[in-house]
């Protein structure tokens, strides 16, 4: 037992209680992939390959759904999710649920979407024990190009002022059944050159909506060099509404640097990991600090960052399932964090995504190349899967 647990009662490092809700065969195919992963060379090489495979119309659907698919989606539709949201909330757990929809320029996708969003919420009305939070993306609702150029200030052609007009019917249908179903929406954060105009749309109807409880969303990447500033903006800011944020670290370094280098303009990006999780601790205290007006989702893998929430939470006696406050994982990775503050009482709501293989593909190529490193999250996955295993095997020895 660690002093952390001897002193709070939480211990984020029992794989005992981290995979309880995996059996042994599922351990050890995840341990296989982890250690695939690591590989990066070979994680960009089939990333390439299933992009292209996709793209012609191969048949890939059945080695993604044995392997990344079943390591990282909760299912291929959101009826497919039920038993692994009935498995979680036994457990105290659960879910933010994500159709794995991307950016699209298509009006019937974008409608299409809408559509599946809408049915997230009745599906989360329905079943509160298992849905807290329903994940959506705006680029998924109107094109990227309609947000570069209103985050650029630029004038709009006919065709995209149509499109803006379609998205905000869009968004006002989606948020009129959020607010029919009490059911909050986590707005997924996009590149630094889109995401002013989606700042803006937020902060307008989270004024609106979140008068007596948060049912919107912003979610704030603590990689770029100017969200501190933004957050404590935001907050100071809100006077009469309840500050939704969820705080991510972030998704898009390399993407971000190659476009700041191509085009000339300073790096967005954090100069270092560390000035990473200094940035997302400051974030992290700032909202805990002003807790009666803003509501966090502490939606981070970092060991230190949950457990000083955590500590927080208790030194101040807070409830520890505070309705300002909870924490968020992916499925499929950081599982004895997730597990850990369940068990301890808090709110924890593990991030699922579902949809079809050819269009949650992008997702996993990320979840993949984030994880192909010997290095932070892939190693740590990694040695708490060999310690659980380990576990069992010295269980079952007579």
């Amino acid at each position: 037992m660690s002093i952390l647990h001897a002193t709070t009662g939480i211990d984020l490092d029992n794989t005992a209680v981290g995979y309880a809700y995996r059996d042994t065969a599922e351990l050890r195919q995840a341990a296989w992939l982890f250690r695939l992963l690591r590989y990066g060379p070979l994680v960009r090489l089939a990333n390439t390959l299933g992009a292209t495979a996709l793209r012609l119309g191969l048949p890939i659907d059945p080695l993604l759904r044995k392997t990344l698919g079943k390591l990282f989606l909760g299912g291929e539709s959101l009826q497919e999710t039920i038993p692994l949201l009935k498995k979680l909330s036994t457990y105290g757990v659960s879910t933010m649920l994500d159709y794995a929809a991307e950016a699209s320029a298509d009006p019937t996708e974008q409608e299409a979407t809408l559509a599946e969003y809408l049915r997230m919420l009745t599906f989360a009305q329905e079943h509160p024990q298992w849905v807290s939070f329903v994940a959506v993306k705006l680029t998924a609702l109107a094109s990227p190009l309609l947000w570069e150029k209103l985050s650029a200030g630029e004038p709009l052609s006919p065709a995209l002022q149509k499109e803006k007009q379609a998205f905000t019917q869009r968004f006002e249908t989606l948020l009129h059944k959020a607010i029919e179903t009490q059911i909050p929406l986590m707005v997924d954060a996009e590149e630094s050159w889109v995401q002013p105009a989606i700042d803006e749309i937020v902060e307008k109807y989270m004024q609106e909506i979140n008068k007596e409880r948060a049912l919107l969303y912003t979610t704030v990447q603590m990689y770029r060099r100017d969200r501190l500033d933004y957050l404590k903006n935001l907050m100071s800011s809100a006077k009469s509404y309840i500050v939704g944020i969820k705080l991510v670290r972030g998704a898009y370094v390399e993407k971000e640097r190659r476009r700041a280098r191509e085009r000339g303009y300073p790096d967005p990006i954090q100069p270092s990991k560390a000035a990473t999780d200094i940035a997302y601790d400051a974030a992290l205290m700032e909202c805990l600090e002003h807790i009666d007006h803003v509501a966090v989702c502490i939606a981070t893998h970092n060991r230190n960052s949950c457990m000083k929430a955590a500590q927080h939470a208790i030194l101040y006696k807070w409830p520890l399932d505070h309705p300002h406050l909870s924490f968020s994982q992916l499925y499929g990775m950081a599982d004895p964090l997730s597990f850990g503050l369940a068990k301890a009482g808090f709110r924890v709501a593990k991030y699922v995504p579902y949809g079809p293989l050819y269009k949650a593909f992008p997702y996993l190529s990320r979840r993949a190349e984030e994880n192909s490193s010997l290095s932070d999250q892939s190693g740590r996955e990694l040695r708490w899967i060999e310690e659980e295993l380990l576990r069992r095997r010295r269980l079952r020895s007579p």
